[in-house]
């Protein structure tokens, strides 16, 4: 704890200590709820005044959305990993391109080189435990090996699904029976944006 932090009052210090031990345990920050519920406080109100103050005083970053906290420069371990958009885990959807939050996650989860999160719309990958709502860990790449789960854009809309080989041929295929096999098409429509590598599950799904 530095100094800065011990002069904080011993509610706010709580808090924060708190919403940086959860964001690095489990890569994402707490809900107001799920502070109030450590903190024993029965009103979320008491405890948004709390991170009104910690945010006033530089301890925090806030943004709209139920998980929007940072406290990521007090977590030096901690890499800061970009959620990019939502994939599809149907057919295919719009590519994913727009950097909607950053992530700061425990480095030991990671694979080597660049990464991002994405979330999953869909449920064409629930046999392989990504249901829709999931956010999949991606490891950047322009290639995968058959049997790798991929997010793959055709035409510029992206999907989740496995890639194998039949025969000749290379297909995506889903982990569901109620979807079928996708082709894949020419070179010039179709590109690998990265391996899938882990899925996080918030809380409540």
């Amino acid at each position: 704890m530095n100094q800065l932090e011990e002069s904080l009052p011993p509610r706010q210090r709580e808090a924060l200590a708190f919403i940086r031990s959860y964001t690095g345990r489990v890569g994402y920050p707490p809900t107001l709820r799920e502070i109030a519920a450590h903190m024993g406080i029965r009103g979320l109100h008491a405890v948004k005044k709390h991170l009104d103050a910690l945010s006033a005083k530089g301890h925090l970053t806030r943004e709209k959305g139920a998980r929007a906290l940072s406290a990521g420069r007090f977590l030096p371990d901690a890499v800061p990993v970009p959620v990019l958009g939502r994939v599809a885990a149907g057919g295919p959807r719009e590519s994913p391109e727009d950097h909607t939050r950053t992530w700061f996650v425990d480095p030991d989860w990671l694979p080597e080189g660049p990464s991002f999160f994405l979330r999953v719309r869909g449920d064409s990958m629930k046999d392989a435990a990504i249901l829709d709502g999931d956010y999949v860990l991606v490891r950047s790449r322009p290639d995968a090996r058959p049997g790798e789960i991929v997010v793959a854009v055709i035409d510029g809309e992206s999907t989740v699904k496995r890639l194998r080989q039949k025969g000749d041929q290379f297909v995506l295929s889903p982990e569901n029976p109620a979807y079928e096999d996708i082709p894949v098409p020419p070179e010039e429509t179709f590109r690998i944006e990265g391996v899938v590598v882990g899925v996080l599950r918030l809380p409540g799904r």
